[in-house]
């Protein structure tokens, strides 16, 4: 009996076309509540980043920053910053303006420098531009995660000068970058054992590479039809595109409404 689902944000929750949740999932997610499943956003966003979403539904919690930041009730339920050493060595690859990097922290967000990728991304997220600041501001503070954009052609201005980086990609030109010890399953793992709700009670929803390891890790892992052929493989369930009502259509499928 599934007591718990966990769903990642962009292309899978909310649409890239309309920024927003399709009526057909808000209807869904009443439907979970009414029945008393907890419903929880897992997402590589920052918090901040989720007051629109939030304003659209109350859920239980979030595993935010791809697992590194998990809350509920407004208690935290698991902090994983970057370690130093990972800070230094992102700094050191970003520092000169080589690529565009948004840095992440607990409350604070800020990039190195803007580009076209950077500006295509604060557009495809419906979020606000960050103030700009140096790659350097970065060191010695609380990193938990950056975005820096880098298409797969680049992304070894960033990897060959990071071994002490974990990456992720979910798009095709930027690479989310979070500590070694870092994941959604990670977070997913946190707050279930918060709630007292055993792994194989939960579910997941993703369409991204960052969402690999939680479709893997929960009790049930369904993909939007938008993920790659291997999120797909990951996944126990390929569901329809989010425009397409996939959230709700998959849930139909599991006997969940």
């Amino acid at each position: 009996m599934v007591k718990a689902i966990f769903f990642d944000v962009d292309g899978t929750l909310v649409s890239f076309r309309t920024h927003t949740i399709p009526p057909s999932a808000l209807e869904a997610l009443r439907a979970l509540r009414a029945k008393g499943i907890k419903l929880f956003l897992a997402t590589g966003r920052h918090r901040a980043m989720l007051r629109k979403v939030e304003a659209l539904f109350p859920f239980d919690g979030g595993v935010t920053l791809s697992g590194q930041y998990c809350f509920a009730g407004g208690q935290v339920l698991r902090s994983n910053p970057m370690p130093p050493q990972a800070v230094e060595e992102l700094v050191g690859a970003a520092g000169d303006g080589t690529f565009s990097c948004i840095f992440l922290e607990g409350e604070d967000i800020y990039v190195n420098c803007v580009n076209p990728l950077t500006q295509q991304f604060i557009v495809d997220l419906d979020i606000d531009m960050p103030p700009v600041r140096p790659a350097s501001y970065a060191l010695g503070r609380t990193v938990y995660q950056a975005v820096t954009f880098l298409d797969r052609d680049h992304e070894h201005l960033l990897l060959s000068r990071a071994p002490h980086l974990k990456t992720t990609r979910w798009h095709p030109n930027f690479l989310d970058v979070i500590p070694p010890t870092g994941g959604k399953d990670k977070g997913l793992d946190a707050v279930l054992a918060h709630f007292g709700i055993p792994l194989e009670a939960s579910m997941a929803f993703g369409d991204g590479e960052n969402d690999l390891s939680m479709l893997r890790h929960a009790g049930i892992g369904v993909a939007m039809g938008s993920a790659s052929d291997l999120v797909k493989a990951g996944a126990n369930y390929v569901a329809p595109d989010v425009d397409e009502d996939g959230l709700a259509r998959a849930l139909e499928h599991f006997g969940l409404l």
